[in-house]
């Protein structure tokens, strides 16, 4: 079976395949594609400060509640030492009292340090938002105009399309199935000459000697390598 069909049916496909190849790479396309990413990557980030905002909110909250109560232990304790009736017992109440003291010392050190992060974590978080909004209005420009490319080449992708449509009614149809499904894998050209005495066209490997046999009676060969469609001008 001859290849003409099916050779003009990959011309075609490739056609299709450049105008979206194009469409995918313009600056449109791309610069859209990165403040989509950008946009996307600031709403997580934003979620992410929120939850910790909250879980700091919560742990001063607790923080000064144990300061409080570490307050009151060290007033009493302090109290105590001063009515101590013995040395064992003043012993005893002023090492509860260093304990208490270097507890009080540890929370004020925490509560420092989170509310240190609550105040980067502010910053950050109105820097970013204050970049959001134009970034939107960006993204938008960028899809409008994306969108006006895809419209203005549909015409000729659709009349490529029904090209296509047309010549799958002239192929072979176990051979179009084959080349469908390469195509699905990001294999293209699918279609490629026999170079050589025994070479493939797409990947340059060496065919075997009984593969190359087989075009003589066969309209092609696959690519032990590649996967391509071998055929033999």
């Amino acid at each position: 079976m001859k290849m003409e069909n099916m050779l003009k049916y990959q011309e075609i496909d490739g056609k299709i395949k450049k105008i979206i190849y194009g469409l995918n790479h313009s600056d449109e396309s791309l610069r859209g594609k990165k403040l989509g990413q950008f946009l996307k990557e600031s709403e997580e980030q934003l979620k992410k400060m929120d939850r910790r905002a909250e879980e700091l909110t919560s742990l001063v909250n607790k923080l000064k509640t144990t300061y409080q109560q570490s307050i009151k232990d060290f007033d009493e304790l302090e109290n105590g030492v001063g009515n101590a009736i013995d040395k064992d017992e003043l012993n005893y109440l002023s090492k509860k009292l260093t304990d208490v003291s270097r507890s009080i010392a540890t929370i004020e050190k925490d509560v420092n340090a989170a509310i240190k992060e609550m105040d980067d974590i502010s910053k950050r978080y109105d820097e970013l938002r204050g970049k959001v909004p134009t970034a939107r209005s960006q993204y938008m420009e960028c899809k409008e105009k994306f969108e006006a490319l895809k419209k203005q080449r549909e015409p000729e992708v659709s009349a490529l399309r029904a090209e296509l449509q047309t010549l799958e009614k002239e192929v072979d149809a176990k051979t179009l199935e084959v080349y469908q499904k390469l195509r699905k894998q990001g294999i293209y050209p699918v279609l490629v000459p026999l170079v050589g005495a025994n070479k493939c066209g797409g990947c340059q490997m060496e065919v075997s000697i009984g593969a190359t046999g087989k075009l003589d009676e066969n309209s092609f060969v696959v690519c032990e390598n590649c996967q391509r469609l071998i055929y033999k001008k």
